[in-house]
């Protein structure tokens, strides 16, 4: 990183390097796109040994032509378009537009939202798992004891028909007496 001072102000500002592994690039694609947009007129800071430094201005357009030259964009008209996106005056301010549907986030902050997230579907599908597990066991539980009462009714059932019976054949023995 290095310190940039424009017009009394301190800007941070990043190497080549820094840029490439936010974009998720290589340095020479990101050396290339640099000397394409410099070509269609936009300017990057140097410093005094003439090496590009990156200011966070620079970093929405490299980001707006990766996303144009993944949509399947030629390199030259997504250059164009990048430089038309972010035009730059005479004095070297650049002009942002403003996009609403585009938050920046760190690396932690971004970890801290992932680790929320996993813990949520975790103790989601916990939950889930949970249900489904006491359901399985009230069904078991319903299965087996309508199975016990079926086998104590028709035990039930036998004793009953074997007393019955018995009292029968006391009676057949007593008429003979």
């Amino acid at each position: 990183m290095a310190e940039n001072g424009k017009n009394e102000e301190t800007l941070k500002s990043y190497w080549a390097k820094d840029i490439a592994e936010l974009l998720d690039i290589s340095t020479s694609n990101l050396r290339r796109w640099s000397i394409d947009l410099e070509n269609e007129g936009y300017s990057f800071y140097r410093d005094e040994h003439h090496r590009r430094a990156y200011l966070e201005k620079d970093i929405m357009p490299l980001k707006k032509l990766k996303e144009f030259l993944a949509n399947n964009m030629s390199k030259n008209d997504a250059v164009k378009a990048v430089v038309s996106m972010f035009p730059t005056d005479d004095n070297g301010v650049i002009t942002i537009p403003v996009i609403t549907d585009e938050v920046r986030l760190s690396k932690l902050e971004l970890q801290e939202i992932v680790q929320e997230a996993v813990k949520e579907a975790v103790e989601e599908e916990r939950e889930t798992m949970f249900k489904a597990f006491e359901h399985k066991i009230n069904d078991t539980l319903e299965r087996r004891d309508r199975l016990l009462t079926q086998h104590l009714q028709s035990t039930l059932e036998e004793r009953r028909l074997e007393i019955a019976a018995s009292r029968e054949k006391k009676r057949w023995w007593e008429f003979w007496k």
